[in-house]
């Protein structure tokens, strides 16, 4: 089971988005796939909620984030290509998080989710995590959950197309502590 998770949002400007995607299709995206440590990589796109891009990254644990390979190529060592796309983004969040013991296996592949939700819920303890696999009314396929900080995300993918507005009830609120981010992606497909 993955024990860690790096998620990140970012939107670039709207004169920069072919560029974004091309050097998140074309470099950043499979750099980061192949790197130790590194279970799954995927990429999705908000149908509600900003930023418009998620990448998520399920590792076999949070030390992958600290192996020599990835250190060589994060932060100064980052590309050229790079180093002049990042800063030019907006909404960039970058969450490195360990998962829940009430975390099930690997989320389900991008071509068997129609819709993820992730959701932040601040000031949590663990035991939230476990309430959430109760919630199962909304219908999603799975749930992880994860730790970072003092802050408990979860994801939430579902095998059918699903509105943001069905799951405020269901996930808008766990153990008295509303969502301070809660948005739906779909997978992301690259339009020519």
């Amino acid at each position: 089971m993955p024990g860690g998770l790096l998620l990140v949002t970012m939107q670039p400007p709207s004169d920069m988005e072919d560029e974004f995607n091309d050097w998140y299709d074309t470099e950043h995206f499979p750099e980061r796939r192949a790197l130790p440590g590194f279970l799954s990589a995927s990429r999705w796109a908000a149908v509600e909620g900003w930023p418009r891009y998620l990448a998520l990254y399920e590792l076999d644990s949070v030390a992958a984030l600290e192996t020599p390979e990835y250190c060589a190529v994060s932060g100064d060592r980052a590309s050229p290509w790079s180093q002049r796309v990042v800063p030019r983004t907006q909404g960039r969040r970058r969450i490195v998080a360990a998962a829940t013991e009430s975390s099930t296996p690997m989320l389900p592949p991008p071509h068997a989710t129609a819709r993820l939700l992730a959701a932040r819920y601040s000031g949590l303890g663990d035991e939230a995590g476990r309430t959430t696999r109760n919630r199962t009314e909304a219908g999603p396929a799975d749930i992880r959950t994860y730790r970072a900080q003092n802050d408990l995300w979860l994801l939430a993918a579902f095998a059918r197309p699903v509105m943001l507005a069905d799951l405020i009830g269901t996930f808008g609120e766990i153990a008295g502590r509303g969502a301070t981010f809660f948005n739906l992606y779909v997978p992301y497909l690259r339009s020519e």
